[in-house]
């Protein structure tokens, strides 16, 4: 690719000329400064000349577009005059010097950004040629044939015998084929009585774990029943020990508080002076509100009912005549059904009959015809016989 670009952008910057004959004599030196020497070899060095490629060949190249990177500028060959001119030239401007704590780097300024390598890249590729097979060299000396020819026949089965000789393949064929449907046999019944022991496993097996679990439950029945009792138990001495610890203080109670008044907590609850206020909304505004919404909810809930119970009669009605029309339809099909296959059963017979009658009704004519045939042919005799007698 770099060649390509090479070969597309890159053109000399010296103008095309003719080719002129060397002169016969040497141009004119004249004397130049010490500086003018240095510019003129600075000029003619190849460092700078643009028609030379330097580095890289698979590097980028310089287009004509960039004008940046110019150093000297194209200069065409001076033609020969009467008096040879001095050859001006351009120095390469140099770069300012960086300033403190900074260093100059050279960078790309070309229009395309490429990478810079030493090593042009390579790659390995591979090429098949046909396959010929070469051709044996000639004999140099082919000896002459001495002795006598001599031939034999050789007729069917003297070499070969087909039945003789396929006899041992056959057999072994044979045998093999037997062994190995033998070891077939052998392996399906091997296999067939690998299955039945392991259904016998997992039956053994299912019946053990179901022992298990059976035993496993009958224990944690015993378990919970022993702890049932148990708390029954300590409830039961609880209680107990509650009552008895009730009736001593009670009969302590009675024995201390029976000389006091009697009902003397009674009164002075009648006269209002342990009255909670709270008892007192309580029996007073509670009470009667949620009388009145519990009034009001059962209210509801027998309308509720009601109206329950009216929607399942209708639906009831309506499945009820619905099922009843279904039967009675379903009758009205079957009579038609029966009806139709009466019709179909007398529509037979009556044609049945009409066959019977048009045969005996043929039967008959065909009597008559042939008794109407017997009397003419009689006649006829009859008749042959008057005129037999007369002549």
């Amino acid at each position: 690719m770099a060649q390509a670009l090479a070969a597309e952008n890159y053109e000399f910057k010296a103008a095309p000329e003719v080719v002129k004959p060397k002169t016969k004599y040497r141009p004119q030196v004249i004397q130049q400064s010490d500086e003018q020497k240095d510019s003129s070899l600075l000029g003619c060095n190849i460092m700078f000349d643009k028609r030379v490629i330097r580095g890289n060949t698979y590097a980028s190249v310089q287009t004509q577009g960039d004008k940046k990177l110019m150093t000297l500028k194209s200069f065409k060959k001076p033609t020969q005059k009467a008096a040879p001119q001095a050859q001006t030239t351009y120095l390469h401007p140099q770069t300012p010097r960086p300033f403190q704590n900074r260093v100059n780097i050279d960078i790309q300024t070309d229009e395309y950004l490429e990478i810079l390598t030493d090593k042009p890249p390579e790659q390995e590729m591979d090429a098949q040629t046909d396959y010929y097979i070469d051709k044996p060299p000639d004999r140099l000396f082919v000896p002459k044939k001495n002795g006598i020819d001599k031939e034999t026949q050789i007729w069917e089965g003297d070499l070969f015998d087909f039945d003789q000789e396929v006899e041992p393949i056959l057999q072994v064929l044979m045998n093999k084929i037997l062994e190995q449907s033998r070891m077939e046999v052998l392996e399906e019944e091997e296999i067939k009585l690998m299955k039945l022991q392991q259904k016998q496993h997992e039956k053994q097996k299912a019946d053990v774990f179901s022992n298990m679990q059976r035993l496993e439950a009958v224990q944690q029945r015993l378990d919970q029943e022993e702890a049932r009792r148990k708390l029954q138990y300590e409830t039961f001495l609880k209680i107990q020990k509650q009552s008895h610890q009730k009736i001593i203080c009670r009969t302590l109670s009675k024995s201390l508080i029976g000389p006091l008044k009697q009902n003397t907590f009674k009164k002075l609850q009648d006269l209002g002076v342990y009255r909670d206020p709270l008892e007192t909304a309580l029996l007073s505004e509670y009470l009667p509100w949620m009388y009145s919404n519990i009034l009001t909810d059962l209210i509801d809930e027998d309308g509720n009912k009601s109206s329950f119970n009216n929607m399942l009669f209708d639906v009831e009605d309506s499945l009820t005549n619905a099922h009843a029309n279904s039967i009675l339809r379903r009758k009205q099909f079957i009579e038609n059904h029966y009806e139709e296959i009466a019709r179909k059963k007398r529509e037979k017979e009556e044609m049945k009959r009409q066959e019977e009658e048009r045969i005996l009704k043929e039967i008959e004519d065909t009597r008559l015809a042939e008794e109407e045939l017997a009397r003419q042919q009689e006649q006829l005799a009859l008749e042959q016989q008057q005129n037999q007698q007369q002549e």
